[in-house]
């Protein structure tokens, strides 16, 4: 029964949901280290087994761990767990028998296959993570922990599971320290209910205080989460078994609670279902049937360009991509694919200005955190985007557009707040004095970031105004030309390009720049129109 409680809660966890039927293993490395788990269980515990029983049980743990291992290298945080598992339970002796010994020897050989493969496999990968992005080490960040896993357990839907799972903990602590005395001694289920409770805890210690930052995410939680689900559902059957006696009232009550379960956990998994997956198959496809025999193939994504197009002409990004090159023939590389990295604008720029047509397939939320400013603002300014599927775009550039250098840049300090947006300033191209003709025009280019996280789509009109409040000219619009949506703007600084046009018969005077920012589905404006500078026409 709690089991099959623990199975229908992760049936609909959206972890569940969202990382096992991705392509790296986390499906595979939840079932093997449940079943790892489920092998030392019963190898360890059962005291009344005899000795080829027990060797096929260990020999069972030792086969599902390696296969967990190389699933995914994570898996290693089980070890420590299960070695203190077998010192409570069986003692120093027992761990030192020859069946024991062979089976760690064993698991030390897979470790450092597993190892090799890394070293070996992936020159250069081990080490430059290490540099870069440290697996582990002593961080001692609980606060930043809890922050990122926190949501996992105590959400409204979750925090059920966690009180009932405390509660059987509890309940099984009590009882050995009253009663048994020996954790031996304790009923199969208070047993099962330490040991998976020792792993979890254990593993959750490690992360919170060994487990480099920047390695902070669900995902790395998620093959220990069965353990978590089944100390939940051993407290709701424990709080059965109090309140029940009859048998068949016990497991009305299990159906009963497998139904509050559905229904409690339906509303985080039809949201998990609703959500947009990165379509970077169905972009890509549509640049191969695009593309010209000689156009250039840019991506952050060079694995997934490789598979449907062929090699990309270029790994396009500027953060987080030491691990995923190697240098060849003097110049870094794709691991995977061989594109030669282009993280500079200079490389951009000259890629564009080469006489052929660029790509660049990128999704929206990596074109707003992994590049810089002037790489990101020459994106904006060169590409067009020719094609869009969920959340992935297919940017294309026929030739270097000419800009005009700014006359003037304005900062604001602090940046004018605009609801959750902040604009930390402008840059005109135009003094905008002078004889105001047919076709003049004024060109801005407004710098946006954001305080807090940003819920809607927003756009922006900037406006010419007169002394008498009337609008001469007005130019409405997202943001970085919609490339990058308001609801992905952060600390780094996005352009809005804006262009104003006059008539030839405005009269001279000074004028006022105003701009209004307003949810595009309702047209509502966050704030009052501000006015955030001048030009003045002269004769």
């Amino acid at each position: 029964r709690v089991g099959l409680l623990a199975a229908a809660g992760l049936t609909l966890l959206p972890e569940a949901i969202i990382w096992s039927g991705r392509a790296r293993f986390y499906s595979q490395l939840q079932f093997f280290a449940l079943l790892a788990t489920w092998a030392a269980f019963v190898a360890i515990t059962d005291t009344t087994a005899d000795r080829p029983t027990q060797r096929r049980g260990l020999w069972a743990f030792a086969l599902f761990f390696l296969l967990a291992l190389f699933s995914q290298e994570e898996t290693l945080l089980l070890y420590p767990p299960i070695l203190l598992a077998m010192f409570i339970w069986r003692g120093w002796r027992w761990m030192l028998q020859p069946q024991v010994l062979a089976i760690h020897a064993t698991l030390f050989v897979g470790m450092t296959g597993r190892y090799l493969m890394e070293i070996v496999g992936q020159p250069g990968y081990f080490e430059t993570i290490q540099s870069a992005r440290p697996y582990v080490g002593l961080v001692f960040d609980v606060v930043g922990a809890w922050r990122t896993y926190a949501p996992l357990l105590i959400a409204p839907a979750r925090l059920p599971w966690t009180i009932l799972g405390l509660t059987a903990l509890v309940v099984a602590l009590v009882v050995l320290l009253t009663r048994d005395r020996h954790v031996t001694r304790l009923s199969r289920f208070h047993q099962a209910t330490l040991f998976f409770g020792l792993q979890l805890l254990s593993v959750l210690v490690m992360i919170f205080v060994l487990v480099g930052t920047s390695w902070r995410e669900a995902r790395y939680l998620y093959f220990v989460q069965p353990f978590w689900l089944l100390l939940g559902a051993a407290g709701a059957i424990w709080v059965v078994e109090r309140l029940l006696s009859r048998t068949r009232d016990r497991r009305l009550a299990t159906g009963a609670l497998i139904l509050a379960v559905l229904v409690s956990m339906w509303p985080g998994a039809q949201q998990v279902l609703a959500q947009q997956v990165e379509g970077y198959d169905r972009v890509l496809e549509y640049v191969a049937a695009q593309r010209g025999s000689l156009d250039k193939v840019l991506s952050p994504q060079p694995p997934a360009c490789a598979l449907l197009l062929g090699p990309c002409d270029g790994y396009a990004i500027q953060r987080g991509y030491e691990e995923f090159v190697v240098p060849k023939d003097g110049v870094l590389v794709d691991r995977w694919s061989g594109a030669p990295l282009i993280n500079t604008t200079a490389q951009l720029h000259a890629l564009i200005a080469g006489g052929t047509p660029v790509w660049l397939v990128t999704d929206s939320f990596r074109l707003a955190t992994r590049y810089d400013a002037d790489y990101l603002r020459t994106v904006i300014e060169q590409f067009d985007v020719a094609h869009a599927a969920q959340g992935v775009l297919a940017l294309k550039a026929d030739g270097l557009r000419t800009t005009t250098p700014p006359v003037e840049r304005v900062a604001f300090d602090p940046p004018r707040p605009f609801g959750p947006l902040l604009l930390t300033g402008y840059e005109r191209s135009e003094a905008a004095t002078g004889d105001a003709t047919a076709g003049d025009t004024l060109a801005v280019t407004l710098l946006w970031t954001s305080a807090a996280a940003v819920p809607t789509q927003y756009n922006t009109s900037l406006r010419l105004v007169d002394a008498n409040g009337v609008t001469v000219a007005q130019q409405d619009g997202p943001p970085a030309r919609e490339i990058i949506p308001t609801t992905l703007i952060f600390d780094q600084p996005v352009p809005d390009f804006k262009q104003l046009s006059w008539s030839a018969d405005l009269p001279i005077g000074e004028y006022q720049l105003v701009l209004v920012v307003y949810d595009v589905a309702t047209v509502t404006p966050v704030t009052e129109p501000q006015v955030i500078g001048q030009i003045v026409l002269r004769e």
